[in-house]
Protein backbone atom coordinates (compact mmCIF):
# COMPACT_ATOMS: atom_id res chain seq x y z
CA UNK A 1 0.00 0.00 0.00
CA UNK A 2 1.26 3.34 -0.71
CA UNK A 3 0.74 6.84 0.28
CA UNK A 4 -1.52 7.81 -2.65
CA UNK A 5 -3.48 4.84 -1.24
CA UNK A 6 -3.48 5.96 2.33
CA UNK A 7 -4.85 9.44 1.56
CA UNK A 8 -7.29 7.45 -0.79
CA UNK A 9 -8.87 5.79 2.71
CA UNK A 10 -9.00 9.49 3.92
CA UNK A 11 -10.47 11.59 1.08
CA UNK A 12 -11.43 11.53 -2.38
CA UNK A 13 -10.27 14.99 -3.09
CA UNK A 14 -7.31 15.42 -5.18
CA UNK A 15 -6.32 18.29 -3.62
CA UNK A 16 -6.58 16.56 0.02
CA UNK A 17 -4.84 13.80 -0.82
CA UNK A 18 -2.12 15.38 -2.15
CA UNK A 19 -1.70 17.28 0.94
CA UNK A 20 -1.87 14.60 3.28
CA UNK A 21 1.11 12.44 1.18
CA UNK A 22 3.35 15.77 1.60
CA UNK A 23 2.17 16.04 5.27
CA UNK A 24 3.22 12.29 5.66
CA UNK A 25 6.67 12.66 3.68
CA UNK A 26 7.88 15.34 6.17
CA UNK A 27 6.61 13.70 9.32
CA UNK A 28 8.39 10.62 8.36
CA UNK A 29 9.94 8.74 10.96
CA UNK A 30 10.83 11.83 13.27
CA UNK A 31 8.17 13.50 16.23
CA UNK A 32 7.69 16.90 15.50
CA UNK A 33 5.64 19.79 17.31
CA UNK A 34 2.71 21.58 15.74
CA UNK A 35 4.67 24.72 15.21
CA UNK A 36 7.55 22.55 13.50
CA UNK A 37 4.77 20.86 11.07
CA UNK A 38 3.77 24.53 9.92
CA UNK A 39 7.11 25.77 9.11
CA UNK A 40 8.05 22.88 6.84
CA UNK A 41 4.44 22.35 5.48
CA UNK A 42 3.52 25.87 5.09
CA UNK A 43 0.05 25.10 5.30
CA UNK A 44 -2.95 27.44 7.29
CA UNK A 45 -3.10 26.02 10.93
CA UNK A 46 -6.54 25.29 10.72
CA UNK A 47 -6.18 23.42 7.49
CA UNK A 48 -2.99 21.33 9.41
CA UNK A 49 -5.32 20.38 12.47
CA UNK A 50 -8.12 19.23 9.75
CA UNK A 51 -5.36 16.76 8.00
CA UNK A 52 -4.02 15.85 11.49
CA UNK A 53 -7.30 14.88 12.75
CA UNK A 54 -8.40 13.01 9.72
CA UNK A 55 -4.29 10.98 10.13
CA UNK A 56 -5.69 10.25 13.61
CA UNK A 57 -9.37 9.02 12.75
CA UNK A 58 -7.52 6.17 11.34
CA UNK A 59 -4.36 5.78 13.89
CA UNK A 60 -1.64 6.52 11.09
CA UNK A 61 -0.72 10.07 13.35
CA UNK A 62 -0.29 9.65 16.79
CA UNK A 63 0.94 12.49 19.76
CA UNK A 64 2.64 12.47 22.91
CA UNK A 65 3.75 15.14 25.41
CA UNK A 66 6.87 15.47 26.60
CA UNK A 67 7.79 18.27 29.21
CA UNK A 68 5.23 21.35 27.66
CA UNK A 69 5.15 20.60 24.22
CA UNK A 70 2.90 18.22 22.07
CA UNK A 71 4.94 15.58 19.87
CA UNK A 72 3.02 14.59 16.46
CA UNK A 73 4.89 11.05 14.86
CA UNK A 74 3.34 8.52 12.33
CA UNK A 75 2.33 5.00 14.47
CA UNK A 76 2.62 2.57 11.75
CA UNK A 77 1.62 -0.14 14.11
CA UNK A 78 -1.94 1.31 15.11
CA UNK A 79 -2.77 1.93 11.81
CA UNK A 80 -2.27 -1.37 10.58
CA UNK A 81 -3.97 -2.34 13.84
CA UNK A 82 -6.91 -0.01 12.21
CA UNK A 83 -6.77 -1.93 9.05
CA UNK A 84 -7.31 -5.54 10.27
CA UNK A 85 -10.19 -4.07 12.45
CA UNK A 86 -11.86 -2.43 10.02
CA UNK A 87 -11.76 -5.09 7.44
CA UNK A 88 -11.69 -8.12 9.64
CA UNK A 89 -15.76 -8.19 10.09
CA UNK A 90 -16.13 -7.39 6.35
CA UNK A 91 -14.03 -10.90 5.12
CA UNK A 92 -14.89 -12.61 8.12
CA UNK A 93 -18.70 -12.23 6.97
CA UNK A 94 -17.56 -12.97 3.53
CA UNK A 95 -16.09 -15.97 4.65
CA UNK A 96 -19.26 -17.23 7.00
CA UNK A 97 -21.58 -16.54 4.01
CA UNK A 98 -20.33 -19.55 2.16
Amino acid sequence: MGLKDVAGLLTNNPGTKMRIVDLLTIVERRQMTFQQLLDESQYNPRYLRFLITKLRSVRLMMGEKHGNEYFYYLSYEGFSTFLKTKYSDAIYNLVKRR
